[in-house]
């Protein structure tokens, strides 16, 4: 579940519920998330750039808190 998206909507349904400084945090760290993915997706498309996707998904799972055993999971569908 994407957390950044989560507050988001939480916002949405109570303006309220969310300071402006939660939403400037939650903007800038979902901006991380999503470069890290672009990096990830990027180094993958090259042979010699793996230690750079494996750094970049690592980077990926420590910003948004993520599980990556259950995308291991999916992988073994």
């Amino acid at each position: 579940m994407n957390k950044y998206i989560l507050l988001v909507m939480k916002w949405l349904d109570d303006k309220d519920s969310v300071s402006q400084e939660e939403l400037e945090k939650n903007k800038n760290e979902a901006y991380v998330a999503a470069r890290a993915v672009a990096a990830a997706a990027d180094c993958a498309a090259y042979d010699d750039a793996a230690a750079y996707a494996e750094y970049w998904v690592k980077e990926y799972f420590d910003r948004t808190g993520e599980d990556k055993n259950e995308y291991k999971k999916e992988l073994e569908k």
